[in-house]
């Protein structure tokens, strides 16, 4: 199957024109934000944070590690 080359390039298109937006959208907020308003919502990212050091990899970190050894057993040649 051939991708449609005008088609890729609409799509390209519109993701750079989200990405704008969004650019725009987020100065906007940020501009408008008390001070109070802005410590707010640092301090709830904060108290969201996990607990540092952590002794256990991130589950994303352990998917990966999973991914290659299932690809090691599979290819005993690959490198790593």
């Amino acid at each position: 199957m051939a991708l449609d080359r005008s088609a890729v390039r609409a799509w390209i298109a519109g993701q750079r024109a989200a990405e704008e937006r969004l650019l725009h959208e987020r100065v906007r907020f940020l501009l408008h934000l008390s001070p109070e308003r802005s410590l707010q919502i640092y301090l709830g990212f904060w108290a969201l944070r996990p607990s540092w050091p952590s002794t256990q990899p991130s589950p994303l970190l352990w998917s990966m590690r999973e991914a290659i050894a299932r690809l090691k057993q599979s290819d005993p040649g690959t490198p790593g």
